[in-house]
């Protein structure tokens, strides 16, 4: 184990940029993950783990875990002071552990009968962690991301995701019109705005791509015109719309009572 209390050691340094900064994340390809289950869920993935690092306040558990995690990725563990820590770690008052990680890039499919999600535009990490979490909740293996979202793997995604990075793949910056070749699938655009009742309409008898769009603005023109049907969940008339994470949950939750149970 190694002590570190300096701000400018590289490794702080480094640590702090893919912190505050997604650029640095995306130009790297790293990624912090925080927390003692995303470390285990890394593990259990058998992603490249590039350093561990705990606070100096880590438990004797979380010490053992950094140990047995340091030993896989064939590292030393930094014991940082709780300052140090804490000018780093994605979440205040964590579990004193954290893992930089190197960030899977899998190949986009071509023609993959299989369902998948798109996310185009969506900017609130906390949405596109809740996004990522229904997906493979909902059993979705493939999560797809436009140009516009948040970059998926920074820190505050995958807190938010707690783990869901690891139980699919994502691919990032990919323009919708990549979708058809990408996947042999019905596209379906989520549109408040109208379309068919998600209950009575009579999708899900073939592999489906969910497009899910900003917060603001809804599906981009490019991503909307892909859309091969239109669905709308029924809401009361007094409430204008759902979040996008809700608005997910209730229709890939749908979908797998479709695929388990048959049509209502």
């Amino acid at each position: 184990m190694v002590r570190i209390s300096s701000a400018d050691n590289p490794l702080v340094r480094r640590l702090r940029r893919l912190a505050d900064s997604p650029r640095a994340g995306r130009e790297t390809e790293r990624s912090i993950a925080e927390g003692v289950h995303l470390v285990e869920s890394a593990l259990a993935a058998r992603v490249s783990i590039t350093a561990v690092v705990i606070s100096e306040a880590a438990s004797a558990p979380v010490r053992a875990l950094a140990e047995a995690t340091a030993e896989r990725a064939a590292a030393r563990v930094a014991e940082l002071s709780r300052t140090l820590y804490d000018s780093i770690a994605p979440v205040e008052h964590g579990a004193g552990i954290l893992i930089e990680i190197v960030i899977p890039r899998p190949q986009l499919p071509i023609g993959q009968g299989a369902d998948a999600v798109y996310l185009d535009g969506i900017q609130d990490p906390g949405n596109a962690g809740t996004l990522l979490r229904t997906a493979a909740a909902a059993g979705i293996q493939h999560v797809v991301a436009s140009t516009g979202t948040v970059f998926l793997w920074a820190p505050k995604v995958l807190r938010a995701a707690m783990g869901a990075h690891f139980a699919v793949s994502l691919y990032e910056d990919v323009p919708p019109e990549h979708l058809v070749a990408a996947f042999d699938a019905e596209r379906i655009a989520a549109d408040a705005g109208g379309g068919e009742p998600l209950y009575e309409a009579s999708w899900g008898q073939r592999p489906t791509v969910w497009m899910f769009g900003s917060e603001g603005q809804g599906l981009s023109a490019a991503a909307s015109g892909l859309a091969q049907r239109r669905v709308r969940i029924p809401i009361a008339s007094a409430v204008e719309s759902l979040n996008v994470g809700a608005a997910a949950a209730v229709c890939l939750f749908e979908q797998r009572r479709r695929r388990e149970q048959g049509p209502r």
